[in-house]
């Protein structure tokens, strides 16, 4: 939904004081220093080049939160409160935004946003919405009344890019793109299961004439009207709400938001597209348990895919299975460093297991051969 005024009701902070390890129950509390009006330390152009933030620290030189300079655009409706620096941490790898809604409605909301804007390119979070779990190996209960989102936006929402589970339907995230606060273009996307009980991937590729939008690697939604075309800053938040129509009725207690990646791919990297799955830049993240299909022919030879490792490393099997001949190949974080590689010849299942460290990030390449198959590649153990 459009966040009208929206940077004008918050000031960034600039969190000077590092949150390592910081508990979700007791966060640590962050000064407030001023920056430019438009929320970025550089109003000038778009930031090129690709990151990652695995969130082992905040990052003060990327990320700022955000506090209530006045009453927040979310209290209405009987809810009153404020964004809530505090209400910001990161523990054990992971970005906590913690929501408390007291029984009076009064509320503390948590938010952070680039310093930096950011324009065409490939956006990408893995998170779990909203729960009363701050613990990412622990299953919490979501509940109506808040809104869990990962979206861009600057200037009255002259861009802005979303995607926004609420708490009464966490079965759908909602994915929309915005050009002005009447120019929009928003619609459900079904996940087919409650989003609160466990981390999902949550993806837009944006260029100058469309906006596709992904749930764990699959494509779910794309728009060609009303595309967006100003650098805009990147943003998480969690906030309450109180309405039927909206993110459901206010449900009084305290809940999480994690977050363990966030990632942009800009859509040009030293002059060569990097959206395409056909480069190391643009792979798409594989996850294990969670298959990927896709096709490789003579006019279009390879796809990439991005894999990370858990926390305790070990051992890694990535398989490929085709009705003709594709090969699979694995690279190191370099992306050009081959690791193992499996071709057997059509129609036989390819595998390719190596030794990862861990949180370190792998690629996989699939190579077409022969034919025009398409194919179905996973990956199995000690990865996330």
């Amino acid at each position: 939904m459009p966040r009208h005024l929206h940077l004008l009701a918050v000031t960034l902070t600039t969190m000077l004081a590092a949150c390592t390890s910081a508990p979700a129950t007791s966060p640590v509390a962050v000064p407030e220093a001023a920056i430019s009006a438009n929320g970025t330390s550089d109003p000038t152009a778009p930031v090129a080049g690709s990151w990652r933030d695995d969130f082992n620290t905040l990052d003060t030189g990327r990320w700022a939160l955000s506090t209530s300079g006045w009453t927040p655009f979310w209290a209405h409706n009987g809810l009153t409160g404020a964004w809530a620096p505090e209400n910001v941490s990161v523990q054990d790898g992971y970005l906590v935004l913690r929501l408390d809604v007291n029984a009076d409605l009064s509320a503390r909301g948590a938010e952070l946003s680039t310093l930096a804007r950011y324009g065409y390119g490939r956006y990408e979070a893995r998170l779990r919405s909203a729960s009363t779990s701050a613990n990412p190996a622990m299953t919490g209960v979501g509940s109506s009344g808040d809104v869990s989102a990962f979206f861009n936006y600057t200037n009255d929402s002259e861009t802005e890019i979303d995607h926004e589970v609420e708490g009464q339907n966490r079965t759908t995230t909602w994915a929309g793109a915005w050009k002005t606060t009447s120019l929009h273009d928003v619609g459900a996307v079904s996940a087919g299961a409650d989003l609160s009980q466990d981390f999902h991937t949550y993806r837009w590729d944006w260029t100058p004439t469309a906006v596709n939008f992904y749930l764990d690697g699959t494509l779910k939604r794309s728009t060609t009207v009303n595309v967006p075309q100003a650098a805009a800053n990147l943003m998480l938040n969690l906030w309450p709400t109180n309405s039927a129509g909206w993110g459901g009725m206010a449900t009084p207690g305290t809940k999480y938001l994690l977050v363990d990646y966030v990632s942009f791919t800009p859509s040009v990297v030293d002059g060569t597209p990097a959206l395409t799955d056909d480069t190391a830049q643009g792979a798409t993240t594989l996850r294990a348990g969670v298959p990927a299909t896709g096709a490789v022919s003579a006019s279009d030879t390879q796809d990439w895919y991005a894999l990370r490792a858990n926390g305790a490393g070990g051992s890694a099997t990535v398989k490929l299975t085709t009705a003709t001949n594709s090969d699979l190949e694995v690279y190191a974080a370099d992306g050009r460093t081959l690791l193992g590689r499996s071709a057997r010849g059509k129609a036989n299942a390819e595998s390719v297991t190596v030794r990862v460290q861990p949180n370190a990030t792998y690629f996989v390449r699939v190579v077409w051969a022969s034919g025009t198959p398409t194919y179905t590649v996973s990956a199995s153990g000690a990865v996330q």
